[in-house]
């Protein structure tokens, strides 16, 4: 729906001039005034109802980034059309943090905005205003683009302290394992080879071959970092919330940049989530997906760090 949005200073003035000149020509009977007068009439009549025609013309599609962080500037490229005619418009990203942005239809170019809130994005609500052709009289249009792909917004991280991963002896076969195996767990011995360490020989099987004989070692078992992000809270508090999102994401990345392997257990709107998670994007859009809801079971051996609202 199409409504007036403002007049212009431009406008204003315009109006004031046609009183005046109102006032005296009825005073003074002069035709000439007249005729100015109609003029300036049909001119603010003109910039009053010719935008509306223009503004209903206009379509936008949008294409957003795959991911954004909240506070940080992402881009949206916009695709700007108003039925094959030229006509100057503003736009401005509704729910988002950015500065009106002016173009010349048809346009092809990139419109800056801010995240204020964390989530996902199925669509862009946008404050379409033109005052087209006369730039008097402004009226607006809001115009809800879906998109092709959703926009996942994640929380902006901040820094949080890491501990060290905890875990029992217990590492079973799940993806949440921890370090149980040291680099001193022997796999198979072998023949030696020249260049083999010398640490590596294996006396007993040294001497029950009969030749030199080295061990070959299980590779570590890397420890994993659980992460349990339980959004819900007993109170309807918004700032815990996201402020529990983002201890979630700065611990998570503290850990990636570590080189310690992570696993968010989350809850999404499809439901329960438990997986690794190997780099900021990963992150990013886990968190941004999480919602308030039960969590799935940690991976067996590992004892989660559970962060919340409260």
């Amino acid at each position: 729906m199409v409504r007036p949005a403002n007049v212009s200073r431009p406008a204003l003035s315009l109006a004031a001039v046609a009183f005046a000149l109102f006032g005296v020509a009825r005073t003074t009977g002069s035709g000439w005034l007249i005729v100015i007068l109609t003029g300036i009439a049909a001119v603010v009549a003109l910039a009053s109802l010719l935008p509306p025609f223009g503004l209903r013309k206009v379509r936008v599609s949008v294409e957003a980034p795959r991911e954004g962080t909240v506070g940080r500037t992402a881009e949206l490229t916009l695709d700007v059309t108003s039925g094959g005619a030229s006509r100057p418009v503003k736009l401005l990203p509704l729910g988002f943090e950015g500065p009106w942005t002016g173009v010349v239809t048809p346009a092809h170019g990139r419109l800056p905005l801010v995240p204020l809130r964390r989530g996902v994005y199925t669509s862009v609500l946008l404050d379409v205003r033109s005052a087209a052709p006369f730039g008097l009289v402004w009226w607006k249009r809001r115009v809800l683009v879906e998109l092709a792909r959703p926009f996942e917004v994640g929380p902006m991280p901040i820094n949080v302290r890491l501990d060290a991963p905890r875990g029992s002896e217990d590492t079973g076969t799940d993806d949440g394992r921890v370090a149980s195996a040291s680099a001193d767990a022997v796999k198979t011995v072998r023949e030696y080879v020249a260049g083999d360490p010398i640490k590596l020989i294996h006396w007993p099987a040294t001497a029950r071959a009969g030749e030199l004989m080295v061990k070959e070692l299980e590779a570590p078992v890397a420890p994993v970092l659980c992460i349990a992000v339980d959004l819900r809270t007993a109170r309807l508090d918004d700032v815990a919330v996201e402020g529990a999102a983002s201890r979630a994401a700065g611990l998570a990345l503290a850990a990636i940049n570590a080189g310690v392997p992570v696993t968010l257990l989350t809850a999404e709107a499809s439901g329960p989530r438990s997986g690794p998670v190997s780099s900021a994007g990963d992150v990013n859009r886990r968190l941004a997906r999480a919602i308030a809801g039960g969590l799935p079971p940690p991976p067996r051996g590992t004892d989660p760090i559970v962060v919340s609202p409260a």
